[in-house]
């Protein structure tokens, strides 16, 4: 019994005790980690934060603050006049587009409304009473001036309306606004 209580020490002795390694290799620096995280992660940039409201079709400016801040990137400033949805522009004092973001419609045109009978489709009726508030994130630049926000109206009647009517028109401008420097 002696013996093994030992051994066992000796073991538990060998398990513990870590050899020392020397290395013959010059080791590089780490670059420290907030460093490392400026390098990968782009820096945020100004940007013009702007809140609307809306009752209806009726859309408010409620605030514009300025702040810092990740902007969405721009969608094609070019090519869009046909275009089926919703979106905003910064445009210049020429009103030349200088960026676009194209968003989900955030005015909730219409509802989906469920069946009430297995076996029938979902359908969209128009949305009653709609309000509510919504953000947009355009570059604060010093060439900016206006923003303008455009959306496509529903077919009500015809081949388009229901789940098709989302977006069957194309985007006309709803609002448009000078921006406060």
């Amino acid at each position: 019994m002696a013996k093994s209580r030992k051994t066992s020490k000796k073991s538990k002795a060998r398990k513990t005790a870590k050899p020392k390694k020397k290395s013959t290799k010059s080791k590089a620096r780490k670059a420290p980690a907030k460093a490392k995280a400026r390098q990968t992660s782009p820096a945020p940039m100004k940007a013009m934060r702007l809140t609307f409201s809306y009752e209806g079709d009726e859309v408010k400016l409620i605030s514009q603050k300025r702040t810092e801040m990740m902007v969405p990137p721009s969608d094609p400033v070019t090519g869009f006049n046909k275009q089926k949805g919703f979106w905003a522009e910064l445009k210049n004092d020429r009103d030349k587009t200088l960026y676009r973001h194209v968003m989900h419609n955030p005015t909730r045109n219409d509802a989906e409304v469920f069946p009430e009978t297995p076996g029938q489709s979902i359908s969209r009726e128009p949305a009653p009473k709609r309000k509510g508030v919504f953000v947009v994130v355009v570059p604060d630049t010093d060439k900016g001036e206006e923003v303008t926000l455009s959306r496509s109206s529903p077919d009500e009647e015809g081949p388009e309306s229901g789940l098709r009517a989302l977006a069957s028109t194309p985007a006309t401008e709803i609002m448009r606004f000078k921006l406060k420097k």
